[in-house]
């Protein structure tokens, strides 16, 4: 009894090692579980821009836009797809170098694995991955140059801004809601600006071109009052006015005959005398203006010279 019982235990010891054996020399099949190969053959077909975009949704990333987190992992996955589909691996390449990606990141984030033990596991994966034979023959799934590729790819991707990352998953940054609060004061456009003193004579300007101010209700009220007593003095002028038409007629017939005494010469040589005077006016004031303005600019001038030679 007692040998048959060695030799049935010795008999499953055998069994758990050759199903050992057997598992370590079974092919490894670490793939991106958030894709699947068919899709990541579509992937391989969109440009950066629209890779983008699909793994914002395949990582469900709604503010990384605002939050640094999820700004710096979807730049870590989409630059990391994007070298491999460079590098022109396969899909089933492209996902196992996804997994290796996404494999790392969990080591820092969920496991607050050191760098020294993260990479040792990196390396262990792509050692494995070369040392197990394949079980329909195939060569493994990346030649020495290619294993070479990916370990300096995480090692200047990853592992030299490893700390960078440790910090990023280990410190909560506060939520700050930025604004900006501008006063803008709005001036009136008819006190701004006022007519230049060369420009043209004020009375010109608020007769033409200045724009009409808003009355206020005292200003109407004055207004109104003004019309009434218009119409009162018009009421009572009525009838004085008939007895002045008579002389009104009188006097019109004496200008028309005092203006038919002129003749055109003298209208002409009145108006060009008139025209003189106010060029005259005009040429002095003209002048008068730039003496005092090179009186300003000499008395500056010489303020710098002063100020030079001191």
């Amino acid at each position: 009894m007692a040998a048959r019982d060695r030799r049935k235990s010795a008999e499953s010891k055998k069994k758990e090692v050759e199903e050992v054996i057997d598992q370590e020399n079974e092919e490894p099949t670490i793939q991106w579980a958030l894709q699947t190969l068919e899709q990541i053959s579509l992937l391989r077909e969109l440009t950066v821009d629209e890779v983008q975009l699909k793994f914002e949704d395949v990582l469900q990333f709604k503010n990384q836009q605002t939050c640094l987190k999820e700004a710096a992992l979807l730049d870590y996955f989409v630059s990391g797809f994007w070298w491999a589909k460079e590098m022109n691996f396969s899909s089933e390449q492209t996902s196992f170098v996804m997994a290796l990606l996404q494999s790392s990141i969990d080591n820092i984030s969920e496991k607050q694995m050191s760098f020294v033990d993260n990479f040792t596991e990196f390396g262990k994966t792509l050692i494995d991955l070369r040392k197990t034979p394949s079980a329909d023959g195939n060569p493994p799934l990346f030649d020495v140059e290619q294993a070479k590729s990916i370990t300096n790819y995480f090692t200047s991707s990853l592992f030299q801004h490893y700390r960078m990352y440790e910090f990023l998953f280990s410190q909560s940054r506060d939520k700050k809601l930025l604004g900006m609060e501008r006063h803008i004061e709005v001036i009136d456009a008819a006190k701004l600006f006022a007519p230049l003193e060369e420009g043209m004579p004020v009375d010109v300007f608020q007769h033409y071109l200045a724009p009409a101010q808003p009355e206020s209700p005292e200003e109407a009220a004055k207004e109104r009052r003004g019309e009434e007593e218009e119409k009162e003095e018009v009421g009572g002028t009525d009838e004085r006015s008939e007895g002045e038409g008579e002389r009104g007629d009188t006097l019109e017939e004496e200008e028309e005959e005092e203006e038919e005494k002129y003749s055109v010469e003298e209208v002409r040589e009145v108006l060009r005398e008139m025209t003189k005077e106010m060029m005259g006016n005009l040429q002095a004031e003209f002048t008068e203006k730039l003496r005092i303005q090179e009186e300003s600019y000499t008395a500056r001038i010489e303020r710098l010279k002063s100020v030079s030679s001191n």
